[in-house]
């Protein structure tokens, strides 16, 4: 009984009434069980166009604009490793007045010579440091490295 009962409300008569009259002859007593397929069909079709004009666009146009700003950060640092020492900042045209000075220090090639001279400082024993190193020690425990 009950499957007759929930037959009905959706609409399939079939069962109630038999195979004979079937589908074609009674419509569905509720509305929306015709007319879900259009209104399936109307909703892909919308989510399709806001997706194609609205959403890939916006989502090409970040993903641009992420790798523009990437690119011009490398080119950034590039630039400033070509114009600047990397270890003090100091300006390529303040070593024109020390020939061959820049060319050292030329994109970083310098850096490795403080970062060994600090690995040294941090194998070497503290009684053994001559005034350089104790006071490059002591700057480096205050974090006072300028």
């Amino acid at each position: 009984v009950t499957k007759h009962i929930l037959d009905s409300l959706t609409g399939d008569l079939s069962t109630v009434l038999g195979d004979s009259l079937g589908k074609a002859y009674y419509p569905p007593m509720v509305v929306w069980v015709d007319s879900w397929a259009s209104w399936k069909s109307f909703v892909l079709f919308v989510s399709i166009v806001f997706w194609v004009f609205l959403l890939r666009g916006i989502i090409q146009g970040q993903i641009i604009d992420a790798f523009a700003e990437k690119r011009n950060n490398d080119n950034a640092l590039r630039e400033d490793l070509e114009t600047k020492c990397f270890v003090s900042s100091i300006d390529r045209f303040v070593f024109n007045n020390y020939p061959g000075e820049w060319e050292k220090r030329r994109g970083g090639k310098y850096a490795w010579n403080y970062l060994l001279f600090f690995t040294y400082l941090a194998e070497k024993d503290s009684e053994e440091f001559n005034g350089l190193e104790n006071f490059v020690t002591e700057q480096m425990e205050q974090d006072k490295i300028d």
